[in-house]
């Protein structure tokens, strides 16, 4: 391989880098992310309260989630993809839960089409949750549980059923990722 052609591949692979990080900034920008309300701040962590959103889930299925928000559902409606994406529902089974935007509702919510699709409204609640970066896998996700755990037991929290991964980026995404992990708090340990 010769210079010019090395730096042609160079130049050519800085322009995908960049012309990556800007579509991840844009998107980010338009995608919207479920509210909270941070209760208190503590070693890194956020004890945080979720009020009730709609959500559809799937047994750990993308496209049966994906294909919903595209349109397969009662109503033939687009919905725009939000954030977090959550990875288990905190009783140990292995789901993927979309958040729906804000405005929906359980009156205006489009039922789903598909049996692997279950569409609900959560219910509102206390969760300790642990911020980290890059990509989420075995290696990252079980220190930062662990932390989790111990952060419950250090200020006398209950915790409620098992941790859940939250995604908030697209796989596409490369720098800047943010993961969290969360775990429910019985309201009555606060």
């Amino acid at each position: 391989m010769t210079y010019l052609s090395l730096q042609k591949s160079f130049l050519a692979s800085l322009l995908i880098l960049l012309f990556s990080l800007e579509s991840n900034l844009a998107m980010a920008q338009e995608t919207q992310t479920q509210e909270y309300q941070v209760i208190k701040e503590l070693k890194g962590a956020e004890l945080r309260y979720y009020p009730p959103a709609m959500k559809i889930q799937s047994n750990n299925d993308f496209g049966s989630l994906f294909n919903y928000i595209s349109g397969n559902n009662s109503t033939q409606e687009k919905i725009s993809m939000t954030s977090p994406v959550y990875m288990g529902d905190g009783k140990g089974n292995n789901v993927m839960e979309f958040v729906l935007p804000k405005g929906f509702n359980l009156r205006n919510t489009p039922e789903a089409l598909s049996n692997n699709v279950k569409v609900f409204e959560s219910k509102p609640g206390y969760f300790l949750a642990l911020q980290f970066s890059g990509y989420a896998n075995s290696r990252n996700i079980y220190p930062h549980a662990r932390n989790l755990y111990n952060l419950t037991q250090e200020y006398g929290y209950t915790s409620i059923g098992q941790v859940m991964l939250l995604v908030y980026d697209s796989p596409y995404k490369l720098i800047g990722r943010k993961n969290e992990i969360v775990i429910q708090i019985d309201e009555d340990s606060i």
